[in-house]
């Protein structure tokens, strides 16, 4: 059994790992250890430590040298940036997460002794260009976008999810594939109104616009109420650019019409909160 994690900063890569470390018995790998061990760069925040990388390309080769001999060896769960490229026979999955989310987490977070931050602000402000050093270097070292989707088997939107949820996922994908995209209830915003009859849950498949992990959805009213009424806190979709709908959702949605679908799914929509009344 051989896993890949990579993701937006903040999605919880570190401690999906360790629990799917411990489920299926392997090791757990962070190159986040490997990069500093080989760097010799450990005194320096997260944030220094990927400008330096990109000053330096000869601590990423190291690292992903290592990483490639993993190939010889035998099972293991491994956070890694570049692992879906250089790791074989293995389940390459990503973990999305939203900004706002990601500087939440970390700012609560007291496990991160090297990412220390005066306010959320200033938190956003470090993680969005620590993730924008990172994008840059691996374009340029390899000519790939690590955030692109095509790369992966399933990309998993962690914003609002429990963690238990998101290995369990993974977990059943492990055992029989299935859908490749999948996003918490919470983060879905209904551009339609809700039903008035609400018919059988299950869990189908929606197409959603995707913009700041909210899925934006404008198709039929049964089929949503559908998939919002099932069991489970996460649900499939398939993905579309979502490039502008959330403003225009902003201004035109009415937070009663919210209140309608958040019945239906018998749990708050995250979205209600960017709404007037």
């Amino acid at each position: 059994m051989r896993i890949t994690l990579n993701g937006s900063l903040g999605s919880g890569k570190s401690t999906i790992g360790r629990q799917l470390s411990e489920f299926y018995g392997v090791p757990f790998v962070s190159t986040g250890t490997l990069f500093r061990e080989i760097g010799h760069i450990s005194n320096l925040n997260a944030l220094q430590t990927n400008l330096a990388a990109e000053d330096n390309s000869e601590i990423d080769f190291a690292v992903d040298r290592r990483i490639e001999k993993m190939n010889d060896d035998g099972d293991f769960i491994i956070d890694s940036r570049m692992a879906w490229h250089f790791v074989k026979d293995a389940i390459h999955v990503f973990l999305s997460c939203s900004p706002d989310t990601a500087a939440t987490r970390i700012m609560s977070d007291g496990g991160r002794l090297n990412e220390t931050y005066a306010d959320f602000d200033e938190a956003k402000a470090s993680l969005a260009a620590r993730r924008a050093s990172e994008v840059r270097r691996y374009k340029r070292l390899y000519n790939v976008d690590i955030e692109a989707s095509e790369n992966y088997n399933l990309f998993i939107i962690t914003d609002d999810a429990a963690v238990g949820d998101i290995v369990t996922l993974i977990r059943s994908f492990v055992e029989r594939n299935g859908n490749k995209f999948w996003i918490p209830k919470t983060r879905i915003v209904p551009l339609i109104s809700a039903p008035e009859a609400t018919p059988a849950s299950a869990s189908r498949e929606i197409t959603l616009q995707i913009e700041n992990d909210f899925g934006f959805y404008s198709g039929d009213a049964g089929s949503l109420a559908s998939a919002l009424g099932g069991p489970m806190g996460l649900i499939p979709y398939r993905h579309e650019n979502g490039n502008g709908v959330m403003a225009r959702a902003a201004n035109s949605l009415r937070l009663s019409d919210m209140r309608d679908w958040e019945r239906i799914a018998g749990t708050q929509l995250s979205f209600a909160r960017y709404l007037k009344t």
